[in-house]
């Protein structure tokens, strides 16, 4: 996978190194800025919050990240060095840990920031979007599109859809991350990240609090009536919903006791999980036709879960995918040609792109 073929085993190395660390280039400088300031701004502005999800944040990174780099790394070597797959991975490791660790210490501090606000949301912007998104979605749709998705998915295959958008979705969304951050393409690797930072923070924050919304399956509890209690019933009757009930048990307990928890805060607009899994059918995208239509699928599970789940307004996830859609457009206008010049400044050949 080097790109630096035709030099001394020692320079490749280090520029194999080099080539990793988004420091090297002055756009990975400002992606650096960017994030810190996005968690200094959280950290000023809800200290005790802040530091109580890092540390909440930090014993399942330490177990998961290294289970799951395990598993890809593993992975990986059974394809492209079945003859010393162990070898492979540690030399993987010893190479490219230097530029994957600023990249998974940033996400950290970025996903930590990111809960932050989410969970101040209402505290600053009370919930007041969702009648609007609800009229909004039945206006577009002739009909509630939780009803649709419903009456089209048989209970049984319905389990797919909620293994997918809980634990595949988290499986996806980590798994990428440290592809990228373990990855030696520096061009490839600075859009990504520009985008994932500027979704999190527009899509994520911004716009989150602009468009302070619950969710249809909070609804009822914080606007009255009974609007979508046909949706709570359907997941009721679902004998595999049960994963839906409780974590959403979770999230009215935890913003009715305002503790800050793992993975807590409730804000429906825009859909991070329609976000990060269109970001992710970009990415997969440049890897050729069978990865893009892998990518592309999964995003519609995501999307076509979100709405099923109850977790989200339709629209909800049209917006996610517009707005990373511009994202993208424009990282790949004014963040690659930055860093392709940057890379030929410090002498690191980019490697060719992938064929469709």
């Amino acid at each position: 996978m080097s790109a630096h073929t035709g030099q001394r085993d020692g320079e490749s190395r280090s520029l194999a190194i080099f080539d990793l660390d988004i420091a090297a280039t002055r756009s990975g400088w400002l992606l650096t800025a960017l994030c810190l300031a996005y968690a200094l701004a959280a950290l000023c502005l809800q200290p005790s919050r802040y530091l109580h999800l890092a540390q909440s944040y930090a014993q399942p990174f330490i177990f998961f990240l290294p289970t799951l780099l395990a598993a890809g790394l593993g992975l990986l070597a059974l394809t492209f060095a079945r003859h010393s797959p162990t070898r492979f991975m540690l030399d993987m490791l010893r190479q490219r840990w230097l530029g994957a660790a600023p990249v998974i210490l940033l996400f950290f501090l970025g996903i930590t920031a990111f809960t932050t606000f989410k969970i101040a949301i209402p505290e600053i912007v009370p919930f007041y979007a969702d009648r609007m998104l609800a009229e909004l979605d039945l206006g577009l749709h002739g009909a509630d599109p939780w009803i649709w998705a419903h009456s089209v998915i048989p209970e049984p295959v319905s389990a797919v859809i909620f293994l997918g958008y809980g634990y595949g979705w988290h499986v996806q969304w980590f798994g990428t991350l440290l592809f990228v951050a373990f990855w030696n393409n520096p061009a490839g690797r600075l859009r990504y990240l520009w985008t994932l930072a500027l979704t999190t923070i527009l899509c994520g924050t911004v716009l989150a609090m602009a468009l302070s919304s619950a969710g249809p399956i909070f609804h009822d509890q914080f606007y009255g009536g009974d609007r979508f209690a046909a949706l709570q019933d359907a997941l009721t009757r679902n004998d595999y919903a049960a994963p839906v009930h409780t974590y959403a048990s979770y999230l009215l307990t935890a913003y009715a006791s305002g503790r800050p928890e793992l993975g807590g805060g409730i804000s429906a607009m825009p859909s991070m999980h329609v976000a990060f899994a269109t970001l992710n059918a970009f990415f997969l995208s440049g890897f050729g036709r069978r990865w893009a239509v892998a990518g592309w699928s999964f995003a519609a599970l995501i999307l076509f879960g979100s709405v099923y789940t109850g977790w989200h307004y339709a629209v909800d996830g049209y917006l996610s995918i517009l707005v990373v859609s511009v994202l993208w457009y424009l990282t790949g206008r004014f963040v690659l040609p930055q860093a392709s010049r940057d890379a030929t400044v410090i002498g690191l050949p980019l490697p060719e792109p992938a064929s469709q």
